[in-house]
């Protein structure tokens, strides 16, 4: 939160406009325990609000579009982004390897859509053909409601926990990551 109330200024300062993004995790928070309610509060709290926030990497597609549904769930009037990575990383033969298919790309920049978020993208294992399709994708099937976390899941996969960060739950706590002794 305090990169994003930094960045706010900083753009303030230079009189331009801005958007951000934070990431969030599969528990529906940020490294910092902020959940998506918690990201709206502070876009209404600040001086230099962006003209568009939202959540990017961090998660598979369906993750983030949760995290998009609880923004919308805030009453939030400010536009939406989302940028879901290409499904989830996985180490094969030496090499990291998203698992998202270009189908599963384009069904996610509707529901993405469907769900409130007017700037769609991808981040992590994002290729041409993934952007190709989302792309077509926007362009050619029409607006729908709001996807239920249901139709989420039947879509692009379930969710990577039972938490999505709006309850009133404690964050998890964060264990040290400080070095091991070897003995």
């Amino acid at each position: 939160p305090e990169e994003f109330r930094a960045a706010a200024e900083a753009f303030g300062l230079a009189g331009l406009p801005w958007c951000g993004t934070m990431s969030f995790d599969t528990a529906g928070r940020t490294m910092m325990g902020m959940t998506s309610s918690d990201m709206v509060k502070m876009i209404d709290e600040l001086d230099n609000p962006p003209l568009a926030f939202g959540a990017n990497c961090g998660t598979g597609a369906s993750d983030i579009l949760r995290t998009v549904q609880g923004f919308v769930a805030q009453g939030t009037e400010c536009p939406l982004i989302s940028k879901g990575n290409a499904g989830i990383p996985k180490y094969v033969d030496g090499h990291i390897h998203y698992d998202g298919t270009p189908e599963l790309m384009a069904d996610y920049a509707v529901m993405a859509r469907d769900s409130g978020a007017r700037i769609i993208g991808g981040c992590c294992g994002t290729m041409p053909e993934h952007l190709t399709r989302m792309r077509d994708a926007l362009d050619s099937r029409p607006r729908a409601e709001r996807p239920t976390l249901e139709q989420i899941t039947e879509a692009l996969g379930g969710f990577s926990s039972a938490s999505d960060g709006t309850g009133d739950a404690p964050a998890p706590e964060r264990r040290s990551r400080g070095r091991r002794r070897r003995g």
